[in-house]
Parts: structure tokens; C-alpha cells; sequence
């Protein structure tokens, strides 16, 4: 397979629901030290590991960080058609000659990026950053270096844990260094747990998973500095290596945070993100021509700014329960112009009304008008199972005495398919609320409305019964807003200009549906895949510079779909009219990839790509002065959000940018752009589905299909449905 075509394989093959742990072989079958072609030609991915003596399997165990990414390696392997088998070897200092010998083709061990191992193997891009920590009992009263006289520290001979303590040794004479058999970090800390050692060093990273089940220990402090976590191949592996980075870059940067939160208000503000629960419609989020729209999210985002936090949208499946994300702690709250409903939702308080709709029933145009309630007698009415809907019906039926069948509609049938149902002939008549029969009505010419039946209904927001002070904030925020001139436009703008709406219908893209962001997605796919940039990054970056018009132009002249300057391109090399939209798009990417050279190749996937934006933005300057000023104010440096991102809005001040090498930034806007573009992308990984191993399992693919995709480097702790961000 031609690298090209590995490249695209490695995002498209779909893979199993449930992960299969790969063949563990005691060496390997053939000795094979070629490049991608080669490995290809055997049809097997060996990943070299290191043999746990104290494992009962051979495998590491399940949620440690080596286990996180032979899952992740094992994925890659299948979807480029491999099978992953793995290798094992007796020790660490093994796994490098058995690469270079051909023994194996990919190091998969929690392998630390550093200068000694570059002499010998390349890595690919950065999986994780992690530190090696000092580990202690919980009551174990030792805090600094200092208080190592006397002490015992135990880790395997001639490992890199060895050398750490050799160091702190050298430091501290008083200091004695144990030595053990190889034993896996879990093993290590059970031990520590146990008194059966002093103290010992592990990887940061595991250390971090062993706390999430254990009170017995903790971290003392770190014994070296941070480095990148990588997978290892051999250094003439260039194609290999494009593969894996590709396959690493879009994973990392696409992954969703799954974390369950219950705090109320403070914690929403301290984390700085408001997550709202919404389902993909007309009438509530959509993507057209790359804008993320939506009644529901133009409401919610209005409230986020208020609060001063960033929006998550946390899409849910049709057949999802929104109050159940919210119960579980996957969303803060649920905004798809919901009702109330007794006996069924004891522990969810509900906002102050915000809107109003009566219901209405909803025909072929071809039938005969419905006027009065007498015309539904001898009908089949469809309504959704758990529905007010589905009671207005039946009391209908039952109290008012209409000859009429109710019928439930499949599980998980959102309004607009249900309407899409009445026009294909599907269903006879559906109930539903008046603003999406109206929504409808202006562009599908196929169906029509009448009969409104029974009083308004209030839609209302929702939220955990103990999130008092987020409702309450909600409840001032609505009272202040409904009615107002913003709502009244944005209510126009998607249930009364029929001209708007008509437009937006013509060019939304459907979840999943694999429909084009923008008429330059093919020119920015070919380029973005050469230098291993996911192509939906580079074309919300590209709606963020120019709303993808080709002929934008700014007041400082940057110029076409990416604004780039002539300077710029020809920095780049490239020659020809930025005018032309495909090298103004081949320009930008390649100074996209020289922004990213500009930021060590150890970093997180996803901060690299982060500085590389606000790079874009901002200047390669001004970003290394923001990573300078987090450092002095004990923010991480290596991390954009948060951090570095906090550290660049200072720069706008005299007190901080007097002291920063390149001066003054408007460092609200690099902060808002990268914001605004990690909010779209993770959008549109939503409504594409060309890339990833397991979006393609059904010609419609639902919400837990992103679901599995967004989960790439292990199982999280989290709930299920997908996110996308908004600053």
C-alpha cells in the first residue's frame, strides 16, 4: 500500500466495538528492518514490550499508561489492515537493539523522548508528557530532597528510575539505593503500599492512574524534568513514522473531555467551562458553511459569556437521555426546548420559562385541511413514546373521544425526521411543537401544518436538583433576555425569516453525513495530509481567518482564504497568486508547518498545535514570551490552555510586557482566535465522518459512533456523548 493510501486507510477502516488484545509472542517470527512497504508485506505490526516478571498476564494492566497505548498501537495496526502482535523482550535497555536489529517494528513502553535514545531511534509525535516522581506512604512525613538522609530508595538495576535516584544520591550521600527485579510500576507502588519498601520513583503519568484507586500513597516531588511520551521506531522509518504521527495528531487533538463534574456554579467558574447538553437540529445547534449555529446554542453561548466561561456543546444521541447526562455529570445542563414532565424528573430543577409553543399537527400538503379536532377522527397520529406529544394524543383520544390511532414513533426519531417521514409518505399525521412545524413549514413545500391543540407549553432549561446557583444565574440571565432585542432577532432568524431559514436548510450539514465544510475541502485535504495536519484544523482555522471566502482581504494586506501576506509565501516558497485559492491554501499550511517546527517536537499533540495557531496569530515572539511569563507565574509553559493562554492576556498589560522580549501583544486576540478554532474543529469532527476507524459502522452514524472515536487512548471515566467548545 502505497504511504499516501496508508495515510487515508489509517483514519477510514472501521474497527471493533470491543477492543481484542493482540498475540503475545516469546520473539519474533522474522527479522525484518524495512520501512513501511516492508513491514506491510508481512502483514503484522510487532510491538515490542517489556516482560513483566510479577504480571499474571503478559499484557500490562489494564488503565496504566503502557496499556493505554499498546490499545492505541493495536488500533493503528488494524486499521492500516495489520495484525498487532507483540514481542517481548526481559528488560528496558533490550527494546532498542531489538528494533534496530528488526526484531520489532514499533517500541510501544512508555517511552521518555530524550537525546540519548535520539542517537539510536526516532519517535514519533508526542502521546503524553509525564516526569518521573519520588512515591511515599500517604503518612510518610519526607517533603524535600533534603530529607533523604537515612532513607532507602528501591527501583530495578540500571532501569532510567536507577539513574534518577544515582542522581539524588550524588546529591544526598545519606541516601541508600535498593535495587530489585523488573517490576511494573503497579507492582512497585503495591509494594510501597505494603512497607515492603522505603520509597521508589515511577513515571508521573502512572502515578497519576495508581491515585485514582489508591489512598496509601502519594507523590513527593520530581526527580527529572518533564519530557514527551512516544512510541519508537527505527530512525530510516520515515514512512512508518508519517502513519503513526497522522494517526496520533487527529486522535490527540480530537479527544473530548469525558470527565463527569456535579460542582455548581464556583466549580464551573474555577474550570471556566459551562457544558450544555443540546441534540443536533434546525432548531437548536447545526453546522452551515462552517458556522456553528443554532437557537438553542446562540442562547447558551450568550450565557456562557456572561458567566465568563468557554461553551462545551455536549451533543446527545437521539436515543440519549439530555437529563441523563446531566444527572450523570457529563453536562451541567440540557437546553433543546425542553417541558417538564411530573413524577419523571424528581431530582432535575428546571429554569424560568424562556419559550412557548402550542402543539401542532402536521400533514402531506396533498391531504385535506385539518381545521378542527373532528378532522382528525379515523387518523394515525405518530408521537414520540416519552412525549408530551404522545399525552396530548392519547387524551385526544381517550377524554375528548376522537376516533383517532396513536402510534409511537421508533425510538429515537428527532422532529425533523418525523416531519421528513410525513413528506416521504411514511407517517400520516405527527404532532409537534409550533416553532418546528413552522421551521419546516418555510422550506419543505411537501408538508403543512394546522390545528393548534391545547395551551402554550413552557420550555424550560435544566439542571441537577444541588446546582442551585448556576439555575439561579440561568433564571436572572433569562428573565433579562427573553423578549429582548437579541432574542427577538435570533428567534427570527430561525423560526420567522422563512428567506434565512430556507438558506440554512439548502447548505446544513447533516451529523455525519460526510457532506463538504467548504467547497475547498479537497485542496485543503491534499495539503493538510502532506505535512501530517488534520485537514478539519486547517479549515476551521481557515473559516476563523476568511468565512472562507477566497477574496478576503484585511486593512494590513493579508490576503485570500488563509490572509496571508506575499511575504509569508514567499518565506515559504511559494510562488504564484495568493489570489489563487489553492496557493494561498498550499502557502498557509506550509507556514503552518513552519510555525510548528518553531515549538519543541516533545510537546502534547494537541499544545503544540495550540502554540502553532496562536503563532498564526500572534507572532512565534509572542508566544515564547507568554511561555516564559506562565513559567515565572507557576503556570505550565508546555500547556496552552489555561495556562500559557492566561500568561498572553497579561501581555496586554505594562507591568508584564515591559519585561517580555518582543513588547506589547494584544493578547486577548490569539487567545480568542485558538479558542474560536478548537471550538469549530471539534465541531466539524462531529459532522465528518471521513476519517475515523469507527464512524462508518451504519449508513447513518449515530452520536455513540463519534462516541467510540473520541475515546482513542484508552477507555474514560466519563459519559458518552461528544463535545465541541466555544470560547
Amino acid at each position: 500500500m502505497p504511504l499516501a493510501a496508508a495515510l487515508l486507510t489509517a483514519c477510514q477502516q472501521p474497527e471493533p466495538t470491543r477492543f481484542e488484545p493482540p498475540r503475545v509472542l516469546e520473539g519474533s517470527p522474522y527479522v525484518e528492518t524495512g520501512d513501511f512497504a516492508g513491514i506491510q508485506e508481512h502483514g503484522l505490526l510487532r510491538l515490542l514490550m517489556v516482560r513483566r516478571p510479577d504480571a499474571v498476564t503478559h499484557l500490562p494492566r489494564a488503565g496504566s499508561p503502557v496499556n493505554t497505548q499498546l490499545r492505541a498501537a493495536a488500533r493503528f495496526a488494524r486499521s492500516v489492515g495489520l495484525e498487532p502482535v507483540v514481542v517481548l523482550v526481559d528488560h528496558f535497555d533490550q527494546l532498542i537493539p531489538a528494533l534496530n536489529e528488526g526484531r520489532g517494528d514499533l517500541i510501544v513502553a512508555n517511552l521518555p523522548i530524550n537525546e540519548r535514545h535520539r542517537e539510536d531511534i526516532g519517535f514519533t509525535v508526542a502521546l503524553d508528557r509525564s516526569r518521573q516522581m519520588l512515591v511515599a506512604r500517604e503518612d510518610d512525613p519526607i517533603e524535600t530532597p533534603t530529607d533523604l538522609d537515612g532513607r532507602a530508595i528501591t527501583v530495578g538495576f540500571d532501569s532510567r528510575f536507577w539513574h534518577a535516584a544515582r542522581r539524588l544520591q550524588d546529591q544526598h550521600p545519606g541516601l541508600e539505593l535498593h535495587s530489585l527485579p523488573a517490576l511494573s510500576a503497579q507492582r512497585k507502588l503495591d509494594r510501597l503500599a505494603a512497607g515492603d519498601i522505603d520509597l521508589t520513583i515511577v513515571d508521573g503519568n502512572s502515578l497519576k492512574v495508581a491515585l485514582r484507586y489508591r489512598e496509601s500513597i502519594r507523590g513527593v516531588f520530581p526527580v527529572s524534568a518533564e519530557t514527551g511520551i512516544a512510541w519508537g521506531v527505527r530512525q530510516d522509518a520515515e514512512e512508518l513514522k508519517a502513519v503513526l504521527d497522522r494517526f496520533i495528531t487527529q486522535r490527540k487533538l480530537a479527544e473530548f473531555d469525558q470527565r463527569l463534574r456535579t460542582g455548581d456554579l464556583p466549580v464551573i467558574k474555577q474550570e471556566r467551562t459551562l457544558r450544555v447538553a443540546t441534540r443536533n437540529s434546525a432548531a437548536n445547534y447545526f453546522v452551515w458553511r462552517g458556522q456553528l449555529l443554532g437557537f438553542e446554542y446562540e442562547l447558551a453561548k450568550r450565557f456562557a459569556d456572561e458567566l465568563g466561561v468557554r461553551l462545551e456543546i455536549v451533543v446527545a444521541d437521539p436515543e440519549e437521555s439530555l437529563l441523563e447526562l446531566v444527572r450523570s455529570g457529563r453536562a451541567d445542563m440540557a437546553a433543546a426546548f425542553l417541558t417538564p414532565r411530573s413524577g419523571r424528573n424528581g431530582d432535575i430543577a428546571w429554569s424560568r420559562p424562556y419559550h412557548f409553543a402550542v402543539k401542532r399537527v402536521v400533514t402531506d400538503v396533498a391531504d385535506s385541511p385539518i381545521k378542527a379536532i373532528g378532522d382528525l377522527s379515523g387518523r394515525r397520529i405518530h408521537v414520540p413514546r416519552d412525549s408530551d406529544a404522545r399525552e396530548t394524543a392519547e387524551r385526544l383520544r381517550d377524554q375528548e373521544g376522537i376516533d383517532l390511532q396513536v402510534e409511537v414513533l421508533p425510538a429515537g426519531t428527532t422532529p425533523e425526521a418525523a416531519i421528513r417521514g410525513v413528506a416521504n409518505g411514511d407517517y400520516d399525521l405527527i404532532l409537534v411543537d409550533d416553532h418546528v412545524a413552522r421551521n419546516a413549514a418555510a422550506w419543505r413545500e411537501n408538508v403543512q401544518s394546522y390545528l393548534e391543540i391545547g395551551e402554550p407549553i413552557p420550555h424550560r432549561w435544566a439542571f441537577r436538583e444541588d446546582n442551585g446557583q448556576l439555575q439561579a444565574a440561568a433564571d436572572r440571565f433569562l428573565g433579562q433576555t427573553y423578549r429582548s432585542e437579541f432574542y427577538n432577532v435570533v428567534y427570527s432568524k430561525y423560526f420567522r425569516d422563512h428567506d434565512r431559514i430556507r438558506e440554512f436548510q439548502a447548505q446544513r450539514i447533516d451529523l455525519g453525513s460526510g457532506q463538504q465544510l467548504s467547497p475547498w475541502d479537497d485542496i485543503i485535504q491534499r495539503y493538510a495530509n502532506r505535512k501530517g495536519l488534520d485537514w478539519r484544523l486547517v479549515a476551521a482555522q481557515i473559516f476563523q481567518e476568511s468565512g472562507f471566502n477566497p477574496n478576503a482581504r484585511s486593512w494590513v494586506g493579508a490576503q485570500g482564504l488563509m490572509q496571508i501576506m506575499p511575504a509569508t509565501a514567499r518565506q515559504v516558497g511559494v510562488t504564484g497568486s495568493i489570489h489563487d485559492p489553492e496557493v494561498n491554501i498550499r502557502a498557509g499550511i506550509k507556514y503552518l508547518d513552519w510555525l510548528r517546527d518553531r515549538f519543541e517536537d516533545d510537546l502534547r499533540v494537541q499544545d503544540r498545535m495550540w502554540f502553532m495557531l496562536a503563532a498564526f496569530n500572534a507572532g512565534v515572539g509572542h508566544v515564547r514570551d507568554a511561555r516564559r511569563l506562565a513559567d515565572r507565574l507557576g503556570l505550565d509553559r508546555d500547556r496552552w490552555f489555561d495556562n500559557v493562554e492566561r500568561a498572553m492576556q497579561k501581555l496586554s498589560q505594562p507591568k508584564y510586557y515591559r519585561n517580555a522580549r518582543f513588547g506589547y501583544v494584544r493578547g486577548h486576540e490569539p487567545v480568542q482566535y485558538v479558542r474560536a478554532i478548537r471550538e469549530r474543529y471539534q465541531a466539524y469532527i462531529l459532522w465528518t465522518n471521513d476519517c475515523w476507524p469507527s464512524c462508518q459502522p451504519s449508513p447513518h452514524p449515530t452520536i455513540a459512533d463519534f462516541r467510540k472515536a473520541a475515546v482513542p487512548f484508552g477507555p474514560g471515566p466519563g459519559h458518552g456523548a461528544v463535545t465541541s467548545r466555544a470560547n
